[in-house]
């Protein structure tokens, strides 16, 4: 009976991988991250499928530290690394780049198919206790590309704990709703994926069929949020590399020396410009609006505009982009009391409820259901 629970999991992991990969490729125009991931999962998909149905009809027992199950394993995991970098640095993976990030995977997979071609001693292992009774070559290529998994595995998380600061910072410099392309969830995600192989690798150890169905399930929980996020994450142009960090980058006009006198005084009349330009447009009401849009109304460089808000006005875009939004949803709710805050949220410019809650007590220290209720 756990077998059978254990086999239509892997048909509906298998399923959702196809569905959303076929999913990503169609949103997938300007977005490469969704392109690479996409194809990915349907390969991976197709693979386990393959595996699946020679699996059923040689009924063969379920094998320990299985070369093919490694092998694909590794590619998977590969590919998620490759899209936390797309999703980090835009552009970055060019095809020559993607091959070389993935030439370890494919040589490891390669090298053991060679080995297995050439009439080389393979063995079969049912517990993860045969595996290291004896060491021979089929051991050691099984463990370099268990290996090659666990560095692919560890890379996107390092990733995202080491850059996840700088790019939140360059998020809330220039978009007025950073939380739409923020990459935390993907930190969790990584380190929730990374937990289920660990506890897969310990459950080959023991003969419990029963955790063997909640790793899956788990699994297919994880992959359904994942695949739900990477669909609908927004996606951000950046122009920096690792190697230089995400701060914007300074104009060679803006490296020309102007007296502090000066700069004061330019940075208080394009404030007050700005301020006057808020007020009377309103821009804020767009969930959507970028620092880059407001250098379509102002004759200065992205990072001046950048400096405006933290020198001068004192707070990062986004936080001046919501104080305007908060003002005018206090205004909707005492000019129409009946309205939900669902709706109050979305006239003031914001894109989610929860990031209307947060500004909102951010700003006045209260929640808007108390405020509304007067």
């Amino acid at each position: 009976m756990l077998e059978k629970i254990q086999f239509l999991l892997s048909m509906q992991i298998i399923g959702l991988c196809i569905l959303g990969g076929i999913m990503m490729l169609l949103r997938s125009f300007g977005n490469r991250a969704r392109h690479i991931l996409g194809w990915s999962m349907i390969m991976w998909a197709l693979m386990a499928v393959i595996r699946n149905i020679v699996n059923f009809y040689l009924h063969e027992a379920k094998e320990a530290f299985h070369p093919d199950v490694l092998i694909a394993s590794c590619f998977v995991v590969a590919c998620l690394a490759a899209y936390v970098i797309e999703k980090l640095r835009p552009g970055y993976l060019t095809f020559k780049r993607f091959s070389i990030f993935l030439s370890p995977v494919l040589i490891g997979g390669f090298s053991y198919l060679t080995y297995r071609l050439s009439g080389g001693e393979i063995h079969v292992y049912y517990s993860m206790k045969d595996v290291f009774a004896f060491f021979n070559l089929d051991v050691f290529l099984r463990l370099l590309v268990f290996a090659l998994t666990v560095f692919y595995m560890a890379l996107p998380v390092y990733l995202v704990m080491k850059y996840g600061k700088e790019y939140t910072d360059y998020l809330s410099e220039n978009v007025s709703d950073p939380e739409n392309y923020d990459l935390i969830w993907l930190k969790r995600t990584m380190v929730i994926l990374s937990m289920l192989y660990v506890l897969y690798l310990i459950l080959l150890l023991t003969d419990a069929p029963l955790l063997y169905v909640v790793d899956k399930a788990v699994l297919l929980v994880v992959w359904f949020y994942f695949f739900y996020k990477t669909l609908f994450l927004k996606n951000i142009q950046l122009d920096r590399t690792f190697k230089d960090g995400w701060n914007s980058p300074v104009d060679e006009n803006d490296e020309e020396e102007d007296d502090d006198e000066q700069q004061g005084f330019l940075f208080k009349r394009y404030a007050e410009e700005v301020n006057t330009w808020f007020e009377k447009e309103k821009p804020y009401l767009r969930d959507d609006l970028r620092l880059t849009d407001l250098q379509r109304v102002f004759p200065i460089s992205r990072s001046y505009l950048s400096q405006l808000f933290n020198k001068e006005l004192g707070m990062s875009f986004s936080d001046y982009v919501n104080q305007f939004r908060v003002e005018e949803s206090k205004r909707l709710m005492d000019a129409e009391p009946l309205a939900s805050i669902q709706e109050i949220a979305e006239r003031s410019g914001f894109h989610s409820i929860s990031t209307f809650r947060r500004s909102f007590i951010k700003q006045t220290g209260i929640v808007p259901s108390e405020y509304k209720r007067g």
